[in-house]
Order: C-alpha cells, then structure tokens, then sequence
C-alpha cells in the first residue's frame, strides 16, 4: 500500500486587523514562505494564519471561499486560531 505524503496549506498572512491579508496555497508552506519574504523584504507579513489538507482540490476550494469571505469573517477566523496575530511560522 502506498502512503499518502501530499501536503497542502491554506494560509493567510498579514501584520494585524483590518490591514491588507495576503491569501493562498502551499505545498511546501515553509518554503513558500521563505521565498515571500525574500522578495517582500520591506514589508514582510506574518504567517497568522494556516489550515492543512491532504488533497489539492479541498485545499484550492477552502482558499476560495476564505478570500470571497468579508474582512470581518476572515479577521474572526485568524483570531479563533490566532487571537494575537502572532507569527505561527515557527510552527510549521
């Protein structure tokens, strides 16, 4: 039997509420991060926020709906995973 290693991340990234949130997908988030930051030295964002899924379609269709999500909702999603818009890349 054959294991399953797929990986896929839904992220959000940002400094703090009510500030523009940067939202995608991943397969290697940690990498994809350090490539970000990499090339958005002036104005790094924080990982505030992640989600994982083992399949890239339920991962792409979360990504959707959380970016045609109201600021509101997406401010309440981080805080109830991230109620102090800590940077949680040290996690991965």
């Amino acid at each position: 039997m054959q294991t399953n290693n797929n990986h896929y991340f839904v992220y959000i990234c940002g400094e703090q509420p009510g500030n523009n949130l940067q939202i995608g997908t991943a397969g290697d988030l940690q990498q994809h991060l350090q490539k970000n930051q990499q090339k958005s030295a002036p104005d790094p964002k924080k990982l505030v926020y992640y989600e994982h899924y083992d399949r890239e379609a339920i991962a792409l269709a979360r990504e959707k709906q959380i970016k045609e999500s109201s600021p509101n909702d997406n401010q309440r999603l981080i805080e109830s995973m991230n109620p102090n818009w800590l940077d949680l890349s040290d996690l991965l």
